[in-house]
C-alpha cells in the first residue's frame, strides 16, 4: 500500500527509533511523550500496543519510577484532548489517525484492546 495523505498534501518521514527515545525522555511533557510513544511503536495500522504497565514504565519520571495507573490514564486522556492520539487510545494501545500516520510495511502487532483492525 502506497503512502498518501491526499492530493497536494506534502509529507515527510520520521525515525521511529528517535520517537521511542523521546518518549522515554522525562524532559518532555507527558501528553507529548504519549504521542511520541504512539509514533515510535506504531505498526502499519497506526496502533502501538503495550503490555500491562509497559506504557507507565516507559513514561517514568526522572527518578526512574513508573507512573501510577491513574497518572498514565491521565496522560493518555490529555494527549487525546490535544488531538495528539485518537480517541480510541488507551494505555493498552495508542492509536494514531490515518491522516497523521501511515506506514507502508510491517505486520500489525496483536492488540488486546482493539480487535477490529482494518
Amino acid at each position: 500500500m502506497a503512502i498518501s495523505f491526499g492530493t497536494n498534501r506534502p509529507w515527510g518521514a520520521v525515525s521511529q527509533h528517535e520517537f521511542r527515545r523521546m518518549a522515554k525522555d522525562p524532559r518532555h511533557l507527558l501528553p507529548y511523550r504519549v504521542q511520541y510513544a504512539a509514533i515510535g511503536w506504531a505498526d502499519r495500522h497506526g496502533h502501538a500496543s503495550f503490555q500491562a504497565g509497559e506504557l507507565a514504565a516507559l513514561l517514568a519520571g526522572s527518578d526512574g519510577k513508573a507512573l501510577s495507573k491513574q497518572s498514565t490514564t491521565g496522560a493518555v486522556s490529555r494527549a487525546k484532548g490535544l488531538d495528539l492520539v485518537s480517541p480510541q487510545s488507551s494505555a493498552a494501545c495508542l492509536v494514531l489517525p490515518r491522516y497523521l500516520f501511515q506506514k507502508e510495511k510491517g505486520a500489525p502487532i496483536p492488540c488486546r484492546a482493539h480487535k477490529d483492525r482494518r
